[in-house]
């Protein structure tokens, strides 16, 4: 009698790889997840920028105490580009005189910061110490953030922040800047804007000398009155 041969039974056929339908799936929520992991990081470093670049301006505001107390005066815009003061400078916005000072030159988003001077300071603290050309400082809603003449700021240093744009007031009478530069074209007002950030409206970021901080400093190393 013949026997049948025996035959080993058949497995089911396992699957080679994932389907296209579940590969999008996969890439899908990969995606997803990646995204919001890099938003907050993308938030997280723009505002350690902002942190940084607010530490320059006040650091900044420090070198302008001690060029006052060496040469009793405020050191003047850099108009030209290369980091040293040019006078005179009434009623004149422009780089900060970085190399005068001896501090950086750029904010953290690698571009210049502005600079401007009381008009009465630049050439020696006057006695009485009165400030002169209305130099003044509001929020974004237009309220006051200092004094008037003769107690108006000595000096304001700003940075354009990301959009590198000098918004709102921090501009030449509103003339409309889209180059990007910080630079402000025609001759600026003395109205200047100090606000936290606004989503697509505001990001400069701008500290002020008070004239009082000046004198304290100028008093204080005998060098005024």
């Amino acid at each position: 009698m013949q026997l049948n041969s025996l035959k080993t039974p058949r497995r089911p056929a396992l699957h080679a790889g994932f389907t296209l339908i579940e590969m999008a799936v996969v890439l899908l929520i990969v995606g997803l997840l990646l995204g919001g992991m890099l938003m907050p990081l993308s938030s997280q470093m723009e505002n350690g920028r902002r942190k940084d670049t607010q530490r320059t301006l006040q650091d900044v505001s420090e070198a302008l105490l001690g060029f006052a107390v060496a040469y009793r005066r405020l050191p003047c815009p850099d108009t030209s580009g290369d980091g040293v003061e040019d006078s005179p400078c009434v009623n004149i916005e422009g780089d900060l005189p970085w190399a005068t000072l001896g501090v950086g030159r750029e904010d953290a988003w690698h571009r210049r910061m502005r600079y401007r001077a009381n008009n009465a300071f630049t050439t020696s603290i006057p006695d009485p110490p009165n400030t002169t050309g209305g130099l003044s400082v509001r929020d974004w809603a237009g309220g006051a953030l200092s004094a008037a003449d003769p107690d108006a700021p000595a000096a304001i240093i700003f940075s354009c922040g990301k959009d590198g744009l000098p918004n709102g007031e921090n501009d030449a009478n509103l003339i409309v800047n889209t180059s990007a530069d910080c630079t402000n074209p025609g001759a600026p007002n003395a109205i200047y804007i100090q606000n936290p950030y606004l989503d697509n409206s505001y990001d400069d970021l701008l500290v002020t000398l008070s004239k009082n901080t000046l004198l304290n400093r100028l008093a204080g190393t005998g060098k005024w009155p």
